[in-house]
Parts: structure tokens; C-alpha cells; sequence
């Protein structure tokens, strides 16, 4: 771009979004040049230089969203919207610079409707402030991720997250009723008051999950509950990881109501529930929680505890579940969580009850035999049950990886694909709750077979400069 033509750019956005909502500066720019994908900060601690952004804006409103989208296409100019950065899988990098659309100026919490139990918000709010104003009303919005601190409702939704207690309360996209975005030619859409209906397909799905591809999301409404009345929490330690499955899965298929299932496997027991939790124990220890009504609690947990027990599941205690409850984002954070320069990648998947054994010892099995010369581990847990199946949060290790940038990246990228292929042979799916982004985009062809072409062509529709987010998704 000539620099004329830049400032050109850059004042047009001025007019926009204000002279303090448009950063030029070298420091502003770079702050964007990673998210938590292992590849963009082993990129930067090697010293190579990051994709950076042309323009940081900051809009306040869907209006001004709207009317920057149109300059970025009346120039070609690429556009990543931007929530709280705490993705892992490249999903923000600007790989063809551009406008970074950071949307935490837009942050207002709209309504909070006491009767029908919905709360609206702009896509900018954080999901911890969200929460904790909605637990002063005696309300809760049930998603508990473990990015809360610095993740976004737009962020929630533009990539399908799961929060903790997603076995009750569902995943982020299952909580919306309504939601406002803007289309990549700068058109201001809003979706039906209702997310249940007869009047044609859902256009809810345009945004939801398309990770800034689509659009952009300006405005939700999600579904909100009352906070319970008490939440209770046990722990069970099974000899096999087949029998906590076989536990979770009868829980699940039984129609009892966990708010929350997390089964992990012994090398995960080790690594997590020892090492962090120092709870003493040795093979797939199991946290089950319930919550709501303190009768209700009582009830399901009994029927819980008859099950996890009849499958030789050792009763631990509530002592050891409210531990995990009370330090459950210790996992995430200094001197606990994974970190440079370690080599490691966090490889959800899901599929059915039937599937995910084979899925976990073909996944173990690709990643410790296949790349045993560079010492590779695997650990998976087991943290959002559904009524048909499952979901695995599985990551792979590498203690000493090669140097230099470029063969590091190579190797990351050589674990991960053998994995994922190996979870697409038994049925699963490339990701669950994380994202596709940049790092995972190449998959999306063999994910969708035949339907792949039926993408490529509502992207072309509604995106015909391909100005939105272009390198992520495979698109």
C-alpha cells in the first residue's frame, strides 16, 4: 500500500471512530501480532518479526462498525475482528495486515429482563464483568471458561466456546436467543426476537461459529438462569478409564443433570490433579458436580454416586471435588499451565459414546509412538458430556523441541495434523470448542467433504472482496 493511499485509509477511519480510536503506533500494532496459539509466541520469543495490522480501530457502535466495514470495501482492505485475544489457534493474527477491529469499546450491558431470563449486551462486554453483574440480580449466564478473565461475548460466540459447566448449562451457542452483527459490505442485520421457530433457516449460524469470516457480532441477547441454591461437588477415582467413561456416559444417558463431568486420564490425574491440586491420587480421577435446587442436588448426586459405584468408581469425598471447583483455573496460569519453551498444543475433539475410546488410544497412540524420538507425551481429560457423547480436551508435549523457529513450527504442525487424522478415522471432529482459525484452516476440507464447496460459496456471497478475516477457516 503507498502511503497516500494509507493516509487516506487512515483518516476516513478517523472520521469514523474518533482520532483515539485508530493506532498507527509500532507498540499499538504489535500488541496484536499473537494470541495464545503456541506458533504465533514461539514465532515471537525466536525473535521473528509478527504479522502486525495497518490500523488498531476501536469503534464504539454497530453504526461505526458498519461504516468501517464499508471503507475496508470500497479500499480491499482485510478486516479481523477482535475480542479478547485469548484464542489458540491463530484465529486473530492479521497474516494480510489490514484493520484490526477491536471491539472492547463496545462493553455496555444493554437489558437484564428479570422475566423471560435474558440478558443483552454489546459483543465487546467481558464475560467476567457479565457474570459478575448478573450475579447481583441473583442470575447467572452458567459459562465459566477458562479464558473468563479476559475473553468476550463475541469471543464466546465466534468460535462455539464451551464454559465448565457446560454439561448442564450448554455451550455458548446454545444460550442465544438473539443477536445483531454486520455483514462484511457493511449491512446491519438482526436475527429473529426468538431463537425457536418455523420461519426459514437460522441465520443465527451466519455469525455464530464462522470466527469473524461472516460478519461481525455487535450485540446478544443470551439466556440467563437463576443463580442455585447450592452446588455440590464429589470426587470418584476409577482403576480404568473405560470404566469413568462407561460411568459418565450411563449419568448422561440416564437423563440425570450434572452441571458438570471432568474424567481424566491417569498420565492427566498426574499432571493436573497431583501435581497442581496435590489431591493424592493415582489413576482416572473423576470431579462430578450438580447444582440447583438443594433437594434436587441431593437427589441426582445419590443416583450419581450408585453408578460411579457400581462401575468400581472409589467415592473420594466431597472434599476433593470442592478442591477442583475452588482452583479449577489454576490449570491455566503460572507455574502450572503449559508454557514456552515447551512445545504443546491443545487438541479437542468429540464424538459419541460408541467412538471415543478408539478415538483416545488411536490419538495416544499417533502422538507417543509416532513421535517418540522427540519424547512426545499425550494427556486427555474429559470435561463436556452430552446425551449422545462426549468431548476430549487432549494435549501433546514436547520438552526440548528443535531451536530454530521454523523446524519447531514444522514439528508442531506435524503432530498436530497425524492427531487430527487420526481423530477424523475414528469419527471425531477437527475441533470442539477452541476454533479452527489459521491453524487449523487446512483441515476444513476433509472435515466437510462435499458440503465444503456449499461454505466456500456463502462466503463468496456475503464476502465478495474477501475482506473478512481472509486465511482463517480454510478460507
Amino acid at each position: 500500500m503507498n502511503k497516500l493511499l494509507y493516509e487516506i485509509i487512515r483518516e476516513e477511519l478517523c472520521d469514523v471512530v474518533g482520532e483515539d480510536g485508530v493506532d498507527t503506533s509500532e507498540a499499538g500494532r504489535f500488541c496484536y501480532g499473537a494470541d495464545y496459539s503456541w506458533v504465533s509466541r514461539a514465532w515471537v520469543d525466536r525473535g521473528m518479526a509478527p504479522p502486525l495490522p495497518d490500523y488498531v480501530v476501536l469503534p464504539h457502535s454497530t453504526e461505526e462498525v458498519s461504516r468501517v466495514l464499508k471503507i475496508a470495501n470500497h479500499y480491499k482492505v482485510p478486516v479481523v475482528p477482535y475480542a479478547g485475544g485469548t484464542g489458540v489457534n491463530g484465529g486473530i493474527l492479521a497474516l494480510y495486515g489490514g484493520i484490526m477491529l477491536d471491539l472492547k469499546r463496545m462493553k455496555r450491558l444493554l437489558r437484564i429482563d428479570e422475566k423471560s431470563l435474558t440478558v443483552t449486551a454489546e459483543a465487546g462486554i467481558n464475560g467476567e464483568f457479565l457474570e459478575r453483574e448478573l450475579n447481583l440480580k441473583g442470575l447467572t449466564l452458567g459459562h465459566y471458561p477458562a479464558s473468563g478473565y479476559c475473553a468476550t461475548l463475541g469471543g464466546y460466540l465466534a468460535a462455539r466456546g464451551s464454559g465448565t459447566l457446560s454439561t448442564k448449562y450448554g455451550k455458548a451457542e446454545e444460550r442465544v436467543v438473539a443477536m445483531e452483527g454486520v455483514l462484511p459490505t457493511g449491512e446491519i442485520v438482526r436475527t429473529l426476537p426468538v431463537p425457536r421457530h418455523a420461519t426459514g433457516p437460522d441465520f443465527l449460524n451466519f455469525f455464530i461459529g464462522s470466527e469473524g469470516t461472516l460478519g461481525v457480532i455487535t450485540e446478544v441477547t443470551m439466556m440467563v438462569d437463576p443463580l442455585p441454591e447450592v452446588r455440590d461437588f464429589q470426587g470418584f477415582l476409577f482403576k480404568s478409564l473405560a470404566d469413568g467413561i462407561e460411568a459418565g456416559r450411563r449419568i448422561m444417558t440416564e437423563r440425570l443433570r450434572p452441571c458438570v463431568i471432568r474424567l481424566y486420564d491417569p498420565p492427566s490425574t498426574i499432571r493436573f490433579i497431583q501435581k497442581v491440586l496435590g489431591i493424592q491420587v493415582e489413576g482416572s480421577f473423576m470431579v462430578v458436580g450438580c447444582d440447583g435446587k438443594k433437594d434436587m442436588v441431593t437427589l441426582e448426586m445419590k443416583e450419581i454416586g450408585k453408578i460411579c459405584k457400581a462401575l468400581g468408581g472409589e467415592d473420594r469425598g466431597r472434599k476433593p471435588g470442592e478442591t477442583w471447583w475452588e482452583e479449577r483455573y489454576k490449570f491455566y496460569f503460572p507455574p502450572f499451565c503449559p508454557d514456552l519453551p515447551e512445545l504443546f498444543g491443545t487438541m479437542d475433539s468429540v464424538t459419541t459414546y460408541d467412538r471415543i475410546i478408539p478415538l483416545y488410544e488411536a490419538k495416544k497412540k499417533t502422538i507417543e509412538e509416532g513421535f517418540k524420538d522427540f519424547g512426545a507425551r499425550y494427556t486427555a481429560h474429559f470435561s463436556h458430556w452430552f446425551p449422545w457423547g462426549t468431548m476430549i480436551y487432549d494435549r501433546f508435549f514436547v520438552e526440548k523441541p528443535p531451536q530454530d523457529p521454523r523446524e519447531a513450527i514444522q514439528l508442531h504442525n506435524r503432530i498436530w495434523a497425524a492427531a487430527i487424522r487420526a481423530a477424523l478415522a475414528e469419527g471425531g471432529v477437527v475441533n470442539e470448542h477452541h476454533g479452527i482459525g489459521q491453524k487449523l484452516g487446512y483441515f476444513m476440507p476433509e472435515q466437510l467433504g462435499s458440503a465444503w464447496p456449499v461454505l466456500v460459496s456463502l462466503k463468496k456471497m456475503l464476502d465478495p472482496n474477501n475482506i473478512m478475516n481472509p486465511g482463517k477457516m480454510g478460507l
